[in-house]
């Protein structure tokens, strides 16, 4: 019993499969290396200008607020001996304002307005349910007491203008307020009052969860399967949150005391970089422990302001993605060589079609049948050159025997 003939054409190829499968192997460990830190470098970046688009945004919002108070101070300031238009005053910076939903001037005690009581808040706000309305009354004793408050203080003291920390909204005491606040001067330079305009942190944290939704929905579709996703929100100088997706921690709890050191990052001099208003690099790979997760985090400083808009990315969301875009250009890489492999079987196989024509020959030959005729070769080749020597072959193998049945 013969030998099992084997293809010619199967065992190159084969042989030629085993070298790709090594090369494969090699590149593929050079590519998903290179690939993975290329990738994650690339949606730091997304996350990064991600932040600035949004901090670009706020900061046109907190533009519009300090435009609206200050372009009124002139006004005021010229205007101290008629009580009676600060109302307007305030109406007018309300309304002007888009984002303003409060706006009042708060008179030092006693100042030279003799009809007036003790405390004098000329005071306008918009109409919760219709904001195109807007009201308007001068508060006095009965109404608040903001004397001894310490932004009023604050403000008198320091002679500047700020942002305050944080309040509750004295109407319906659950809406998040801050105001920008800037004193007033009379004619001798003293201090007589503090005008603030009041905008809703309840509106940053929607624009905020907003842009997280659009990003993970665009960028961590994956990611998304495993409930792992960006967070964006803003901090105070000291760290205590004026925005979060979790309600319950604003004004009620400090990022930096779930900011921990991770693979030999400085969680100290990050906080220190945040608290003087040093925005983190577009490029930024290092990894900090927030609430016990591994993440990246992108901080920028919002400008008139001492906060700082914080976004915060899990590090396995960055991995993850990586992974996939990794694999994804592994399964192109080995698809293509599959597609070369079987495209060098089928022409290896056409391609010795030929040896195995001139294999038939080659027996006819050697069973005496010297008439066989010979293929016609279309390339002029080593496997032509071999036709052509069994042709030779054939011509003199057939002479011979001529010549033999003549003698």
């Amino acid at each position: 019993m013969g030998k099992k003939q084997k293809s010619f054409a199967g065992r190159l190829t084969s042989r030629l499969l085993i070298w790709v499968i090594i090369v494969v192997l090699g590149l593929s460990y050079i590519i998903l290396r290179s690939e993975r830190q290329a990738t994650s470098l690339f949606y730091s970046e997304i996350f990064h200008n991600k932040m600035l688009i949004t901090n670009e945004y706020i900061r046109r919002v907190i533009s519009d607020v300090y435009v609206a108070v200050t372009n009124n101070i002139y006004y005021i300031e010229h205007n101290l001996d008629d009580p009676d238009c600060h109302k307007q005053t305030m109406e007018r910076i309300v309304k002007s304002g888009t984002r303003v939903r409060s706006c009042g001037i708060s008179f030092i005690e006693d100042y030279y307005y003799p009809k007036k009581e003790h405390r004098f808040c000329p005071f306008a706000w918009r109409n919760a349910a219709n904001p195109d309305v807007i009201y308007s009354q001068d508060m006095g004793d009965a109404d608040l007491d903001y004397l001894t408050a310490d932004w009023f203080l604050d403000v008198v003291k320091s002679d500047s203008a700020q942002w305050s920390e944080p309040f509750y909204d004295g109407y319906d005491e659950k809406t998040t307020l801050s105001a920008y606040e800037v004193p007033i001067h009379d004619q001798t330079g003293r201090v007589v009052a503090v005008l603030g305009a009041d905008i809703s942190l309840d509106w940053l944290t929607d624009k905020l969860n907003e842009a997280d939704t659009t990003i993970n929905k665009s960028v961590m579709m994956m990611a998304n399967i495993f409930e792992m996703k960006s967070s964006s929100f803003i901090i105070n100088h000291d760290g205590s949150y004026i925005t979060n997706p979790e309600e319950k921690r604003i004004m009620k709890d400090n990022f930096f005391s779930h900011l921990e050191s991770c693979d030999g990052t400085d969680a100290e001099g990050l906080i220190y970089k945040m608290k003087n208003g040093i925005a983190s690099e577009d490029r930024g790979q290092e990894k900090y422990l927030v609430s016990g997760e591994e993440c990246y985090l992108f901080y920028t400083p919002i400008k008139y302001t001492q906060w700082v808009l914080v976004s915060v990315v899990p590090c396995q969301t960055v991995d993850i993605l990586s992974q996939l875009n990794a694999a994804m250009l592994l399964f192109i890489f080995l698809l293509a060589i599959l597609i070369i492999i079987f495209a060098g079987y089928y022409y290896i196989k056409n391609g010795i079609y030929p040896l195995k024509q001139l294999t038939k020959v080659a027996n006819d030959i050697a069973s005496g049948k010297f008439d066989t005729p010979m293929p016609e070769m279309k390339h002029n080749d080593e496997i032509c050159q071999l036709r052509d020597s069994i042709e030779e072959m054939q011509y003199r193998l057939s002479n011979h025997a001529d010549n033999g049945r003549k003698s």
